[in-house]
């Protein structure tokens, strides 16, 4: 699924109607049909349409000619001058008033534009109370349509609102949020930004967005999903050429882009044809988080894998490794291990202090292959960050918030707000994969960025991060590219936590290990 910010909607937009030919009221019929296959027809009766002038509202206008045809019971607001009213929209404005369907115009300008001449002071009052009068009577009739309905479709604001909303249209999207039983917003719920996800002064609380053609990367704002309600994203006639060239690859993952990534296994292969991994994980008091890593990147596929620690960690967590192979610091053959490695996960337990970032050198002068840094790995590389410019590795960082905020200097609230240019710009500067962690993680190369939808709350358990690098790490041994190797690890960890919390009230990183296997062959058999 491709994520479009209102840039890419508007470019699309003149695209398809310059370059192709398609005309603008064929889009946006072409939206009408698709918004009225998530109507939920079958399910209620009486929808009240509340537009805007511009041609989100021309959606809404649409939609209320194809649930009358149907029978339903609509009643159909328009907000603002209809002398603003944008092409598209005259046009289906026009056939409403043909089909002898009434449209209610909430406008409080509508009297005081009208020119009364010279008058007194009584006069002004009056007028003053008439116009009060009529704005509160629509007002009043809004209300009480939006209270009996089943539905209420919002189509006042689109994707290109950058202005608070202030005035009548607050008044509206304030009835609306009091007294709707279910919003279903077209396109974008009307006053989210749909660049950032910020609230514009007020907006609707949507209980359904149906998108057109692409996810809206204001969607990806923490505060934003206890606004949109249930996505669906629908096509609209876009060709795809157009997309393609006007597009900023940033997508969200879904299970197709996982079963074309992950390697099937060759029915001629050997162990070592499936990659050798080394994990380096773990300290005194932290045996558990070596552990965790090294087993999920046995689970994961890897043909040969082994856990390099301290002697002391190597001694306790050995005789739970039946699988993988054990190495300490101090051993002859550490380097030629590394050497030998096609991937390398560093990190989990391992203390934030100068002996960890002292393996880590000693990592990276010994060894080729692309290492994965969590946890202690990361931690040790505040104000070191330009290292990853001097040294011949490629890196793959996983950091949660807290994390990537020790790394850039950035605070975890500015972090929060702006994650996939805080990733992509980290990701272009340092030349390396950022999986930045969180509720619909970012995964980008600065060049494409990928959103993470699986994942759930239940899996906030000690672990999850060193089971994600042992898979992501595993998964690059294989030989998969790295980015879609983070990629598609980060999906399977949050798709087996999504199955495991349907009959779990929390989901423990040994519960996830455990099910790997089954669920990458579920996924090639789609």
């Amino acid at each position: 699924m491709l994520i479009g910010t209102s840039k890419l909607s508007r470019n699309v937009d003149t695209a398809c109607v310059e370059e192709v030919g398609i005309p603008m009221i064929v889009l946006m019929e072409n939206a009408v049909i698709s918004a009225m296959k998530n109507m939920d027809i079958d399910m209620y009766n009486s929808y009240t349409v509340v537009c805007g002038v511009g041609n989100n509202g021309g959606d809404g206008l649409g939609i209320a000619r194809h649930l009358n045809t149907y029978g339903k019971e609509v009643n159909v607001f328009l907000v603002g001058n209809l002398e603003k009213l944008s092409e598209c929209s005259k046009i289906n404005y026009n056939v409403l008033l043909n089909m002898g369907i009434n449209i209610i115009n909430i406008n409080k300008n509508d009297l005081s534009e009208k020119n009364y001449g010279e008058e007194n002071e009584v006069d002004k009052i009056i007028k003053v109370e008439k116009q009060n009068i009529i704005k509160n009577k629509n007002l009043t009739i809004f209300k009480d349509r939006v209270s009996k309905s089943d539905v209420v479709v919002d189509a006042i604001f689109g994707t290109g609102l950058k202005r608070d909303i202030t005035g009548i249209f607050k008044e509206v999207i304030d009835i609306v949020n009091d007294n709707s039983k279910n919003t279903y917003s077209i396109d974008i719920p009307s006053g989210i930004d749909s660049d950032n996800g910020n609230v514009l002064g007020t907006c609707i609380r949507a209980n359904k967005t149906i998108s057109f053609e692409f996810y809206k990367r204001g969607f990806l704002n923490y505060d934003t999903s206890a606004l949109i309600g249930d996505v669906v994203v629908e096509k609209i006639g876009v060709p795809d050429f157009i997309t393609r060239k006007y597009h900023d690859e940033e997508f969200i993952t879904d299970k197709t882009f996982v079963k074309n990534n992950i390697r099937r296994r060759d029915k001629h292969g050997f162990k070592s044809d499936f990659g050798k991994v080394s994990i380096v994980a773990g300290s005194k008091g932290f045996y558990g988080a070596s552990f965790i890593a090294t087993e999920s990147a046995v689970k994961s596929g890897s043909g040969l894998v082994t856990l390099i620690s301290s002697e002391d960690v190597q001694e306790k967590v050995s005789i739970r490794l039946t699988e993988a192979m054990t190495l300490n610091f101090e051993e002859e053959r550490l380097n030629k291990l590394l050497n030998s490695s096609d991937a390398i996960g560093f990190g989990p337990g391992m203390g934030d202090n100068s002996q960890t970032f002292d393996k880590l050198l000693k990592i990276v002068e010994n060894s080729n292959c692309p290492i994965v840094l969590d946890a202690d790995g990361l931690n040790v590389m505040k104000d070191r960050c330009y290292k990853f410019l001097e040294w011949k590795n490629r890196f793959v960082i996983t950091p949660h918030l807290g994390e990537m905020a020790r790394l850039t200097g950035d605070s975890i609230g500015y972090i929060r707000e702006h994650r996939v240019d805080v990733a992509k710009e980290f990701a272009q500067k340092y030349n390396l994969v950022v999986l930045l962690k969180g509720y619909q993680t970012v995964i980008t190369d600065g060049k494409k960025t990928y959103i993470n939808p699986t994942g759930n709350s239940c899996m906030a358990t000690g672990g999850m991060g060193d089971c994600l690098l042992g898979m992501i790490t595993s998964f690059i041994g294989q030989g998969m590219d790295i980015l879609e190797a983070t990629v598609s690890g980060a999906y399977i960890h949050g798709y087996i936590g999504d199955k495991l919390s349907k009959a779990m009230y929390t989901v423990n990183a040994t519960d996830l290990i455990s099910n790997i296997s089954l669920t990458m062959k579920e996924l090639l058999d789609i």
